[in-house]
């Protein structure tokens, strides 16, 4: 668990950093701003509404997430924080001259507050782990390929944990406990659902935090509702069906975003279109039946990326790493997400939303739903450009955590968390590891 000491410094972070850059907007407000400064109570009010702003912001981009983001993640969140955050408070002065104001102060501001963000971060990051050294962690485990293929994964992780032993649910449950007793984090993996839930309560018991590997039915409750029969409360799935309201604004917003952002970027449309077509003088606009909610089929429209023989031999393939077929003008719009501007116009047609499940071809699909039969159950929304799956999960994630992350949305489905997942779209193009490719020598993401 987290130190007292180390609450107390998250709190600190925070409010140092609050602090940083509401001095930084201030005096650039004095400085660049003098129509829109006003006496204490006016000062005082706008300041509130900018560290409203700066809070909503952060919560969206998870600006504070030291011990659970890498520093990386941590900078590129604080800058897109930060240019939301004065973006929204750019237009919340403006009103007060009732008059667009100049943007080179607000320009000036951002760039200072980033220089002053920047190096506090690498300073509070350092002294984090200061105050909360690497946890002493235990695997339990159901499948012992299932332990390996993740050890690796928080091996990454070596500021947070300290990997001292990996232990099958077979062994003897005491000797399973007294691991525990000398660990301070631990990870169920594909646990038996009794010895799980067994050595779950000793784990609370002993104030061990826990981190359990979700199955589809763990999923459901996550996300469940309490119902109340009598006096005996009962966990109730939500239905996988918003409710009409949510459907017509979830259509509205759809339609009203992809048509904002097909005039705002039509010229970068048009200038991909060119390029694409006269680098090799084949169709630059690249067609693919993917499916949708309800099983249905749609075409989805992408820039192409890959030589116009790419599939010739007839067998469907996702991306692999270093894969020769992609051209060099379609690794850049590939990892610039370019490529997949032409799918606002099957958003404006409705096959598909503004955020959802990832598309799926078809016969990749069926391949999946052999070893996983609940991978179809991301049907039950619509296919979306942007969604858990494409923020919190990568190009070439597997399949089972695919649909776990897939069938987490469609369970807590709401406007507000679409607005949230549009926002967080934005750092995710500048995150090059969401585009890795599958392994060399597969066709799909099973491993």
């Amino acid at each position: 668990m987290v130190s007292k000491a180390g609450n107390i410094f998250l709190s600190t972070a925070k409010a140092i950093l609050f602090l940083v850059v509401l001095v930084a907007f201030f005096l650039g407000q004095n400085i660049f701003y003098t129509e829109t400064v006003f006496y204490f109570r006016g000062n005082f009010a706008v300041l509130m509404i900018y560290a409203a702003n700066l809070y909503f912001t952060s919560r969206i981009y998870h600006g504070f997430s030291f011990g659970s983001s890498d520093l990386h993640e941590i900078i590129l969140s604080w800058i897109f924080c930060l240019l939301l955050t004065n973006a929204i408070q750019y237009f919340v002065l403006a009103l007060i001259p009732y008059e667009l104001l100049p943007v080179t102060g607000f320009l000036i501001v951002f760039l200072v507050q980033i220089a002053l963000v920047i190096p506090l971060i690498l300073i509070l990051e350092k002294l984090y782990y200061r105050f909360n050294p690497a946890q002493v962690a235990i695997i339990i485990y159901g499948r012992e390929k299932k332990a390996r293929e993740y050890q690796s994964i928080i091996k990454k992780h070596r500021k947070r944990y300290k990997i001292s032993r990996i232990v099958s649910h077979d062994e003897a449950e005491n000797m399973m406990k007294n691991y525990i007793d000398k660990s301070e984090s631990v990870f169920f993996l594909d646990v038996n659902e009794s010895i799980r839930d067994r050595l779950l309560e000793y784990c609370y018991l002993k104030n061990k935090r826990t981190y359990i590997l979700p199955t589809f039915s763990g999923v459901l409750i996550n996300a469940a509702g309490i119902s109340w029969i009598s006096n005996t409360p009962m966990f109730l799935p939500k239905s996988p069906e918003p409710d009409f309201g949510t459907r017509l604004i979830k259509r509205l917003m759809d339609i009203v975003i992809s048509a904002i952002t097909i005039i705002a970027l039509g010229w970068l449309m048009i200038i991909t279109w060119a390029i694409v077509r006269f680098y090799d003088h084949a169709p630059a606009i690249y067609k693919q039946t993917r499916l949708t909610k309800g099983g249905r089929h749609f075409t989805i429209y992408k820039f192409r990326s890959m030589r116009p023989d790419a599939e010739d031999d007839g067998i469907p393939r996702l991306t692999s790493r270093d894969d020769d077929r992609i051209t060099p003008v379609g690794r850049f719009i590939r990892m610039t997400r370019i490529d997949e501007l032409p799918q606002l116009f099957n958003v404006l047609s409705g096959s598909m939303s503004l955020v959802g499940p990832r598309p799926e071809r078809p016969e990749i699909a069926k391949q999946y739903e052999e070893i996983y039969p609940n991978f179809a159950f991301r049907t039950k929304a619509k296919a979306g450009i942007t969604g858990f799956a494409q923020i919190y999960g990568q190009y070439n994630t597997a399949p089972e955590e695919k649909l776990f992350l897939d069938i987490m949305y469609i369970e807590t489905l709401s406007i507000w968390q679409d607005c949230k997942l549009l926002l967080q779209t934005l750092k995710v193009v500048f995150k090059k590891s969401s585009t890795e490719g599958i392994s060399t020598d597969s066709t799909t993401a099973l491993k």
